[in-house]
């Protein structure tokens, strides 16, 4: 077994300093403001005579990222007070606007705030271009602000902001002394969408690959990098990382890097011994790479299916290597899997109903056709996406047309989020227009009105955006006044798929927010509120922050009070990534409390450990929540930061999917 050693709680991250809000009625009208989402009211306070206003203010429209604020901000980044030139640049990166980008440089290069300077530097990554980055390379910064250099060029890569100095810049700092330079250097080569711009760095890259020790963070970055390459050359550094690190996040991002070649035998080995990591997440990323082969030979085959055999609870890693064996023709292996688990086993039973979408034959469709009528919607959710992989290799067939048609309308019609998130993409082909699937699809969108309804017209917009009928363009056209964000962009991206161009309109007017900040009930918190939250796994203590998300925070602690996180299961964890929760009224992920609250963007990154709020979008928060494996820097200013791990960081690590929450508890901080 390799070695897997427990990787601990991090430290706190850095976050905005406090400026008492819980006891200051004026900081209090500023957020009320901000979830008000009225920037013009705030844009005054960038002149109120007090620091702590202005400051405030600016941290306000960081949130709201009104357009009409940025000039005001610009200004702001000359303001007498350091704390007000931080939080301007902070809103102005949150602008998501290049425009902004030189005024930023230009403020980098006045500057003399230590802190200032690392959100200026943090800002020109999220919204500079090209121009921006040569300044950027040009300047000569102080030894200590490299890692923040790093991660903005690193971000502006990321964005295809790139530039061959830019990159040749990155690839030097992969052997910087300092840890954190190298690491955030590191993570432009692995979350980059395409290798072009570094492809002629490999060489470079893999030697500082092999030079790590096997625990050195950067290796998570370097070995996505390469796995984006492709080349055969990389097997060994996979096999050996995957074999030796003694941090279970490098040894899933190895098994993960090893499925592009599945075909080799020598990795075929590596990944079936993955299976029995000591973190079921490397195992998983090792089942995903076992389930890539193109061909196996029957023994290996004999093999998986001994190994089913022995895991027999193993559900979890067991759904790829049935959807794998699926596809070799094992249907009978799959039934007899499926006949082991009762009606109740609802999570097993979907990961055999998976696999059965890659097997031939009546009998197969009859199950699952029958499975996409069951009352539980991860069963019919399972079942309805099963049928759309095999009516992408049965639609020649045109007596099945309308066999596929009933089921998928009847899916689309439930009102299930999961089913509608299928069934709805499916019925954009257009083998099911004469069949009247568009008259179905416009139907559903309009029977969808609330917040907690997003996710279902997004994808039935973009899906109608599929369908290539330009008779729909009035109907994507009147959804543009939706007043939600997220949808009015699903119909603009529609637009854009039909017609070839979207539409530049007036933005809708706000909505009333649907929840305020109570501050009597927030200042009873306190500053620093833990929530100590009992799980199968063990304790985990959270810190929630009050002063950079008050109302984030009255929210998730009001719903750990109430006791409703009690019993409700991790339905979402991705291997070094995030562990996610908080779905108390459906536990699959698609339930809401019945109201949604307003983004808070923060100053706090995504480190290890840190806790974000789950959406679908600007202002569609509810009840779920994450935790962070490790740096996710492109979640930075775009999901709401509300706190933190203190202890329990290594049960974090060894939480799974369905693993519940027993208990929490809040233990108010500091007033």
């Amino acid at each position: 077994a390799p070695p897997d050693l427990p990787l601990g709680t991090p430290p706190p991250p850095p976050t905005r300093a406090p400026d008492g809000i819980l006891e200051t009625t004026a900081l209090q009208r500023i957020v009320d403001l901000q979830v008000d989402r009225d920037g013009e009211a705030l844009v005054p306070f960038l002149s109120d005579t007090e620091a702590r206003i202005r400051a405030r203010a600016a941290f306000a429209l960081a949130s709201v990222q009104d357009p009409d604020a940025g000039s005001a901000l610009v200004g702001a980044l000359r303001d007498v007070e350091a704390s007000v030139r931080r939080d301007a640049a902070f809103a102005l990166g949150q602008l998501s606007d290049p425009a902004e980008g030189i005024q930023l440089v230009g403020a980098l290069e006045d500057e003399t705030d230590g802190e200032v300077r690392l959100r200026l530097l943090e800002a020109i990554g999220k919204v500079g271009d090209t121009g921006d980055l040569e300044r950027l390379l040009a300047m000569d910064l102080p030894g200590e602000e490299a890692p923040a250099r790093n991660l903005a060029i690193a971000r502006m890569g990321v964005r295809g902001v790139v530039l061959p100095s830019g990159v040749q810049h990155l690839v030097a700092e992969l052997s910087a002394t300092d840890p954190e330079a190298r690491t955030n250097a590191g993570y432009y080569f692995g979350r980059s969408p395409v290798p072009a711009p570094w492809v002629g760095h490999a060489a470079k890259v893999r030697s500082v690959l092999d030079s790590l020790p096997p625990a050195h963070p950067l290796a998570m970055h370097l070995l996505l990098g390469l796995a984006n390459l492709a080349d055969p050359q990389d097997i060994p550094r996979f096999l050996w990382w995957a074999r030796s690190s003694p941090d279970w996040r490098i040894r899933a991002n190895a098994a993960r890097a090893m499925g592009e070649h599945a075909g080799d035998p020598r990795v075929r080995g590596v990944l079936m011994d993955a299976l029995e990591d000591p973190s079921a997440h490397v195992a998983a990323y090792a089942a995903n790479g076992i389930a890539a082969t193109p061909q196996m030979p029957q023994r290996e085959r004999d093999a998986l299916k001994n190994w089913l055999g022995d895991h027999s609870e193993d559900w979890r890693t067991a759904g790829p290597i049935l959807g794998l064996l699926g596809r070799m023709g094992e249907g009978q292996f799959i039934m007899d899997w499926l006949a082991g688990w009762g009606e109740e086993d609802v999570l097993p039973r979907t990961r055999g109903l998976g696999a059965l979408a890659f097997v031939p034959g009546p009998e197969v469709m009859g199950v699952l056709v029958d499975a996409a009528g069951s009352r539980d919607p991860r069963i019919k959710g399972t079942a309805l996406g099963g049928l759309a992989r095999r009516w992408r290799v049965e639609r020649r067939d045109e007596e099945k047309h309308q066999a596929y048609y009933q089921v998928f309308a009847e899916g689309l019609s439930s009102g299930e989020p999961s089913a509608i998130f299928i069934a709805a993409p499916a019925l954009a082909d257009s083998a099911f227009l004469p069949l009247g699937s568009l008259d179905l699809l416009r139907a559903t969108y309009s029977d969808r009105s609330d917040a907690e309804d997003v996710d279902g017209m997004r994808i039935v917009l973009r899906s109608v955006g599929q369908t290539g009928v330009l008779e729909m363009e009035p109907f994507l056209r009147e959804a543009l006044g939706h007043p939600l964000h997220p949808v009015r962009e699903a119909a603009n991206q529609a637009l854009r798929a039909l017609s070839g161009e979207g539409e530049e309109t007036e933005p809708a007017a706000v909505t009333p927010a649907e929840r305020r900040v109570d501050w009597g009930a927030l200042a009873a918190l306190g500053s620093r509120p833990k929530v100590i939250m009992e799980t199968e796994k063990g304790s985990v203590t959270l810190v929630l922050d009050s002063e950079s998300a008050p109302l984030t925070v009255q929210t998730i602690a009001g719903f750990a009070q109430e006791g409703k996180y009690d019993g409700v299961p991790f339905h979402r964890v991705v291997p070094n990534f995030v562990a996610q929760t908080g779905d108390f009224t459906r536990k699959d992920g698609f339930g809401t409390p019945g109201f949604s609250i307003r983004s808070e963007f923060t100053q706090t990154p995504y480190r290890r450990g840190v806790l974000g709020m789950a959406s679908s979008g600007k202002d569609t928060e509810g009840s779920q929540f994450f935790i962070t494996h490790s740096m996710q820097p492109h979640l930075d200013g775009g999901y709401t930061v509300f706190g933190w791990v203190e202890e329990g960081m290594d049960i974090v690590d060894t939480i799974y999917e369905e693993d519940r929450i027993l208990s929490t508890r809040v233990v108010p901080g500091s007033r």
